[in-house]
């Protein structure tokens, strides 16, 4: 299942394959399951674990019998999973040079210091374009910036405009 070697060497994702990010810590495999089930038969369902804590790293795959539901489920907007957004999309492979590409309106932003605000992150964002949503990720133990964050912008666009600059 996931990634199918091709009679040339290619690699192919099954169609109905989806990344699921923003996953609560307390969102098992069974929920996910449970939760993405209403749009269609899964055949697959999985979450990332850091392999050291055991603990999930945010993320998952689920993958859909037919393409269609993949494709109902993607069009929903908002999902809501253990009191979290999450955000699911088209899974493609990790390949070096891979001529998928996909678009995005959220962009990772790294680095972010102790200190500053969501209010600064979207006023030097907000250059590039609209900014939807700023989340800056915070450690629940000792409440301090993690270090790293996300930008949602309302158009593909603005994130290409921001990725460009160097």
């Amino acid at each position: 299942m996931g990634e199918t070697p091709t009679s040339n060497g290619d690699i192919t994702t099954d169609p109905g394959k989806l990344f699921v990010g923003g996953l609560s810590w307390q969102t098992t495999p069974d929920s996910l399951k449970q939760y993405f089930q209403k749009f269609g038969e899964l055949k697959e369902c999985f979450i990332m674990c850091d392999p050291v804590t055991r603990r999930s790293r945010g993320f998952g795959f689920i993958t859909f019998v037919n393409t269609e539901d993949s494709e109902k489920a993607v069009a929903v907007e908002p999902h809501i999973l253990d009191g979290k957004k999450i955000d699911p999309k088209k899974a493609f492979p990790k390949v070096p040079n891979s001529k998928y590409v996909t678009k995005t309106k959220k962009v990772f932003v790294g680095g972010i210091q102790h200190g500053t605000s969501e209010d600064d992150l979207r006023e030097y964002f907000g250059k590039f374009g609209t900014v939807t949503e700023v989340v800056i990720m915070i450690d629940k133990i000792t409440t301090r910036c993690r270090g790293f964050g996300f930008i949602t912008f309302d158009s593909e666009e603005s994130v290409d405009k921001c990725c460009d600059e160097r």
